[in-house]
């Protein structure tokens, strides 16, 4: 069984999911988790229906800002295309193969020559196929062709201990087919639906993630300092100053990990993880108009396991802390942001709280649970509506306080120079689905209360009022939702349309 499972594509998607990440000293980094936001000092200078209006007018803006942005982004191409997103898993489905192969026969060397020859007497994709075990994930899908066309600077190398290297270019060309019906034959019949043809340069790709020893405590790497795919406009090129990441895992028993911690059916032996912990210094990815670049990353895992009635041994591997810190840059629309996220469970309560039960399902033990926090913090500048740019401040913390209980200790969000402050909780059912939420808007000393359903759905009375526009205790208004317009109605009867 293949409880754990890194492998580099996962890195690179990384980058594709969080998104970016962010350095700014005011919200620490990936190791670390900012501070819970604290309620913006009071501006006396303002009265008190003046502070009712304001803390409106900011809601509004936020809500304006937030419109603008989702306006201009609307149709905005994902940083790769289709094209190069399957080029990206073709890529890492190159140095995995070859590294597999290599074991499998104790081939220590394969040059361009000796690929060629493979490719010439069985095809290249042997290289793929040819496995231990027919649980490999590195196989070639019956409906795909895949040739490498390597240059003579392309070499893969496989040390005493386990460590693969890969350096130089090749072409890969990729056939996809599928079946077609043949009336002639009355059979389906592989046919040529789809070629690409593109280079790949891996600088000094690395995989150390396989240990020829048994051991109870494992520590391995895996990076490259580039690999550019494609060329032209078409160009995808990831890069890392720090040669990517690092593992350590610490295991119940010694164990002989291979290829990105596939422990072959240990767990069956008894044998679980009891901690791994996943870093990486910097990764960088470039493609058509958009960089990303993530930093700081930090994963950790461990596994909770039980003895079933059929003496086998459930394993679930639960991951309890995800950080990333980085930046997005973008040319259209014009972008630069930051982006801090932190997700971290309590290891401890993991181990004392959840369970396995007969049916290898996880749960919580009864009255128990597992404490959470995870923080999000984005800086910096998008686009709107004619190149006008929209700076962001917004940084969010939320904390598992009960078992059915997830406070939001505090979010703040600066809009033109001003900020509102949120807080509030949601409660959840035995499901742990969300039932109901209640948040508190504040900015100086006003704030209003407002109700949100299992839908999502902001609650109001039956006169359409979802709350009270309250400063130092005194009501001076209500927010009102009017078949779907809302409006602030203040006591000297102005109005502000959100």
């Amino acid at each position: 069984m293949k409880f754990f499972k890194l492998s580099t594509l996962a890195l690179a998607s990384v980058l594709a999911l969080a998104g970016c990440g962010d350095n700014n000293d005011s919200v620490g980094n990936g190791a670390n988790t900012p501070d819970v936001p604290v309620k913006p000092p009071v501006d006396n200078s303002v009265s008190e229906l003046d502070q009712a209006k304001e803390m409106i007018r900011t809601a509004k803006l936020f809500v304006s800002d937030n419109k603008a942005v989702t306006d201009a982004y609307e149709g905005v191409s994902d940083i790769l295309t289709e094209k190069q997103d399957m080029r990206l898993g073709y890529t890492f489905d190159i140095p995995e193969g070859l590294a597999g192969y290599m074991r499998y026969n104790s081939i220590s060397r394969l040059d361009a020559e000796d690929i060629i020859y493979l490719g010439k007497n069985g095809d290249t994709k042997d290289i793929i196929e040819n496995k231990p075990d027919s649980t490999s994930d590195f196989y070639w899908d019956r409906f795909y062709d895949r040739k490498l066309e390597p240059s003579d600077d392309f070499l893969a190398t496989l040390d005493a201990d386990g460590k693969f290297t890969l350096t130089g270019s090749t072409k890969v060309n990729v056939k996809k087919y599928d079946y077609v019906y043949n009336s002639q034959t009355s059979s389906y019949e592989n046919s040529l639906i789809d070629e690409d043809v593109f280079t790949i340069v891996f600088d000094r790709f690395e995989n150390a993630l396989n240990s020829n020893t048994s051991t109870a405590n494992f520590n391995g790497s895996l990076g490259f300092e580039s690999i550019k795919i494609g060329t032209g406009a078409d160009a995808v090129i990831l890069s890392s100053n720090t040669k990517g990441a690092t593992v350590n895992g610490q295991f119940s028993d010694k164990v002989v990990v291979n290829d990105d911690f596939d422990m072959n059916d240990v767990n069956e032996a008894g044998i679980t993880l009891e901690k791994a912990i996943i870093k990486l210094g910097s990764l960088k990815l470039s493609a058509n108009d958009s960089t990303i670049e993530a930093k700081d990353l930090e994963f950790a895992a461990l596994d909770i396991s039980k003895k079933l009635a059929d003496n086998s041994l459930s394993v679930r591997t639960i991951p309890y802390k995800i950080a990333i810190t980085g930046k997005l840059t973008k040319e259209k629309p014009a972008t630069d942001i930051e982006i801090t996220l932190n997700a971290t469970a309590n290891d401890d309560d993991i181990k004392k709280f959840l369970i396995v039960d007969d049916a290898g399902n996880i749960e919580e033990a009864a009255n128990q649970y597992v404490g959470m926090e995870i923080v999000l913090a984005i800086k910096g500048d998008v686009t709107k509506e004619s190149a006008m740019t929209i700076p962001l401040d917004f940084q969010a913390n939320l904390k598992r306080t009960a078992r059915n209980v997830i406070e939001l200790q505090g979010l703040t969000a600066r809009v033109e120079d001003k900020k509102l402050f949120v807080k509030g909780q949601s409660t959840l059912n035995n499901s742990y689905d969300v039932v109901s939420t209640q948040f508190t808007v504040e900015q100086n000393k006003a704030s209003i209360k407002l109700n949100v359903d299992a839908d999502g759905n902001f609650i109001k009375d039956t006169m359409g009022k979802l709350g009270d526009i309250m400063v130092n205790g005194k009501d001076y208004g209500d927010l009102i939702n009017n078949d779907g317009k809302i409006t602030a109605k203040f006591i000297d009867n102005s109005l502000i349309v959100l």
